[in-house]
């Protein structure tokens, strides 16, 4: 088992073991934008696993169609975690950046980019990642597509989420959970920069789920420091803020 094979497994595994932990509260209707997250975050780190891949695509028609679920399913992660982490952190501007005229055109562009040159590509039998069609320029540029709005949400929530974790008002759990959150969003601002502009061979894979298991684990300890909050109620100014991200 390479180290790559064994980061995405684990991404996988925790993004979907914390979206089992979030299903009692999800259907009892608390904060299920947090959960339909994870559950999108599962689906994005399964369909990178050939495992995963070769068995879902087959059922879709056998042409990558599992590709194109993936890349949106990672949007959907993004516009949640950018609008949740916006009112988590206080950060009105970041929301602003995101379901505003301008953010909400980034994600139009890209969406819409993301499927023409899907569809412009030759990819008529199923192949992981796309990597037995990685010599065609469509498919490079879609690939590229399917970095840049990740890193659009990314670049303008992780400075809030890293300004938390160095506020003395909250507490330790939080701050460390806001560090873990904004560092994974930084690692995917800078897996996109280096991508473009550099061959990066297996941080291709360790990057990107290194960053989906620092977002997790984030969320994982915001979320138990919210639990064991609960058990001791003590309300204070950040009482909302967490509310955001329980």
């Amino acid at each position: 088992m390479t180290a790559g094979f064994a980061i995405q497994v684990s991404a996988f595994a925790l993004s979907s073991l914390f979206a089992l932990f979030r299903l009692p509260d999800a259907v009892r209707g608390r904060n299920r934008s947090i959960f339909f997250c994870l559950v999108l975050m599962a689906v994005s780190t399964g369909l990178s696993l050939s495992v995963i891949y070769e068995f879902i695509d087959p059922l879709m028609g056998g042409m990558n169609l599992a590709n194109l679920l993936l890349r949106y399913a990672l949007y959907g992660v993004f516009v949640i975690l950018g609008v949740r982490g916006a009112a988590a952190f206080g950060a009105e501007w970041a929301r602003r950046w995101i379901t505003g005229p301008i953010g909400l055109a980034v994600l139009g562009v890209i969406a819409v980019l993301t499927a023409g040159f899907f569809a412009a590509s030759d990819i008529p039998a199923t192949s992981t990642g796309l990597l037995d069609y990685s010599d065609q320029v469509t498919v490079e540029v879609y690939g590229m597509l399917g970095r840049l709005y990740p890193a659009y949400v990314a670049a303008v929530i992780c400075a809030p989420a890293l300004a938390a974790s160095r506020n003395a008002s909250y507490r330790m759990p939080h701050r460390l959970g806001s560090g873990l959150f904004g560092a994974g969003l930084a690692l995917v601002v800078l897996f996109t920069v280096l991508t473009m502009v550099a061959d990066i061979g297996a941080f291709m894979v360790i990057m990107p789920f290194s960053a989906v298991i620092l977002v997790v684990s984030g969320l994982v300890i915001m979320w138990i420091s919210h639990r064991l909050r609960l058990k001791r109620p003590q309300r204070s100014a950040l009482t909302e803020r967490y509310e955001n991200v329980k």
